[in-house]
């Protein structure tokens, strides 16, 4: 098999098991399910759940790239295919007593499957990149991409199957599914062994960025690092004051709530768009492209509550699902070309983390925003003014 095919083959199987990985998101569909079968539980506590879910995804990606770096990437996605459907599983197995069963949920669905997820997630995008040297961002805005619609798809199906199913019995069919799936899959995923693949320094006479690869510590110790780490939480959490909110802003402007679902396409289309513009413009252009695009959306979501406008809503809404989407395929590629693939699955986790502190800051931030204006318009001038600071921090922002 040519090394062409044998790439093309890891590329496809790593995009199904994305698609399985964003299972998880279909929280949101579950947790409708179990507001009915636990009335007492309140919105906080169904909430805990996700942030729960998101800190531990977090967590796999980093115990993937660093406690478990001396395990092979199919015993990996072993590992995170069982624990996926270990979570799973025992989230159907929910006892009647309301307490016990929200503390089963967080340790199941929360850590358990966010655990598997993360790892996962880790060992697929750095096991897959090698074999793209001169494709990084595309491939990895494909794999992202397929995360992302993965959240759609399987969601729909969630809420399928809970129409002809109990909730208990849709959690053991995603239990079985994401696990024999992802077992399925992991023989494919595994590093190229030495010259297998031509790298960029052997494709080109010139020096390359590839040539010189920092450790996880090193990496740390680059004050460039950090600024990238604080404008990615800006960055993201910005991104999330309109996205966590896309059904409820549709129908504030007199849209179907259902348009908000057209926010997670474009969110997909963000991650492969913009990390092929990586692979043309470099990374530093698609930065400012994205910067760009993240004020054009807060300008255009800003004019649409002045003037009432559900359509600029809308466009608005449409361009912040492309740019914060196109924000998670820039950090899976930047980190490999700034610091190098030798440690790139450690150091990759590492500025994952920035995750958690964005799924906290953003949701709060929106829900504090929203309670004391009643409306979007103070919501909107955030995502501005977010913005232009990650669009100054991104002046500084250069190769270590």
């Amino acid at each position: 098999m040519k090394n062409s095919k044998k790439a093309l083959l890891r590329g496809a199987v790593g995009l199904v098991i994305m698609l399985v990985l964003g299972a998880i998101y279909a929280w949101s569909y579950f947790k409708v399910a179990l507001e009915a079968e636990y009335p007492a539980w309140s919105q906080t506590q169904l909430t805990l759940n996700f942030t729960i879910l998101m800190s531990f995804f977090c967590l796999g990606g980093l115990l993937a790239g660093s406690g478990m770096k001396r395990i092979s990437k199919t015993v990996q996605i072993i590992i995170a295919g069982l624990m996926m459907g270990a979570g799973f599983l025992g989230a159907s197995l929910l006892p009647e007593r309301e307490t016990a069963a929200r503390i089963q949920l967080y340790l199941c669905y929360g850590v358990c499957s966010g655990l598997g997820t993360g790892i996962a997630y880790n060992a697929v995008l750095s096991g897959v990149q090698p074999w793209f040297p001169r494709a990084t961002g595309r491939i990895s805005g494909v794999l992202l991409m397929g995360m992302g619609f993965g959240s759609l798809i399987l969601g729909n199906v969630a809420a399928k199957l809970m129409e002809v199913y109990t909730l208990a019995a849709t959690f053991r069919i995603f239990a079985a599914g994401s696990a024999l799936l992802l077992l399925a899959g992991a023989a494919v995923i595994r590093l190229p062994r030495p010259g297998e693949v031509k790298t960029e320094a052997a494709q080109s006479a010139g020096p390359t960025e590839e040539q010189r690869s920092y450790t996880t510590g090193e990496m740390l110790r680059r004050p460039t690092f950090w600024l990238y780490f604080i404008w990615n939480v800006i960055f993201s959490a910005g991104g999330l004051l309109v996205i966590n909110s896309a059904a409820s802003i549709s129908m504030y402007y007199g849209l179907a709530a259902v348009i908000g679902l057209l926010v997670a396409v474009f969110n997909g289309l963000g991650r492969l768009g913009l990390g092929s513009c990586m692979d043309v413009m470099g990374w530093k252009k698609t930065m400012y492209l994205n910067n760009g695009i993240i004020l054009l959306a807060g300008a255009v979501l800003l004019a649409g509550d002045r003037l009432g406008s559900g359509g600029l809503a809308l466009t608005g809404m449409l361009l912040m699902g492309l740019c914060y989407g196109g924000g998670i395929t820039i950090s899976a590629a930047l980190i490999r070309k700034l610091y190098g693939s030798r440690h790139y699955a450690g150091n990759f986790s590492v500025s994952n983390l920035c995750i958690i502190p964005a799924s906290v800051f953003g949701p709060m931030l929106a829900a504090a925003l929203q309670d004391g204006s009643g409306g979007y318009r103070s919501t909107f001038v955030m995502v501005l003014a977010m913005g232009c600071v990650a669009l100054g921090l991104n002046v500084f922002i250069r190769k270590p």
